[in-house]
């Protein structure tokens, strides 16, 4: 299991506002059936390497979709396999 923060930024919008342009991200990442949590500079999901990646490639398609003309994406990804990993875990003091 690995933890991971995915921030998408859409770029050539025509407006500073990019709501309109994250809602469809959203709507894939509640889809895709990992556990999330959305924070205000981007969103934490748990999951395996394979599952963050291919959410990252859907989150893609999905802000070009909903009219992006360029997308910059940053991915950290904590992978462990030692012991357990959650989002929870991260936190705990």
């Amino acid at each position: 299991m690995a933890v991971a923060e995915l921030c998408i930024f859409p770029l050539g919008t025509g407006s500073p506002s990019v709501g309109e342009y994250l809602k469809p991200v959203l709507r894939v990442i509640e889809e895709s059936g990992l556990k999330y949590q959305l924070c205000p500079m981007g969103t934490v999901v748990e999951g395996s390497i394979d599952e963050i990646l291919e959410l990252v490639k859907k989150c893609h398609e999905a802000i070009l979709k909903a009219g992006a003309k360029r997308v910059v994406i940053s991915l950290r990804i904590d992978d462990r396999t030692d012991k357990e990993l959650t989002i929870e875990g991260k936190v705990k003091l």
